[in-house]
C-alpha cells in the first residue's frame, strides 16, 4: 500500500492467479494475461446470492441507491 504500482504486469497477473487458483477459480498452473483474465467465469456471473440469514441486515436498494 505504500508503494502503489512497483509491480509489474506480469506480477499482477501472476499474484491474481495465485489468489484465484486458492479459490480454485483456475487450474493452480494457470497462467493469465489481459484476455485469459476476462475469459474467467466468476462463481457470481448469473447474479449475487442474497444473504437472508435472519441475523442479517437485508435492506436491498436495487436503484437510486
Amino acid at each position: 500500500m505504500t508503494a502503489p504500482q512497483t509491480l509489474s504486469n506480469d506480477e499482477v497477473y501472476a499474484l491474481t492467479a495465485y489468489i484465484y487458483a486458492l479459490n480454485g477459480l483456475v487450474a493452480e498452473d494457470a497462467v493469465l494475461d489481459a484476455g485469459s483474465l476476462a475469459a474467467i467465469k466468476m462463481p457470481n456471473h448469473d447474479g449475487f446470492i442474497i444473504d437472508d440469514r435472519p441475523d442479517a441486515d437485508v435492506t436491498r436498494c436495487m436503484e437510486g441507491c
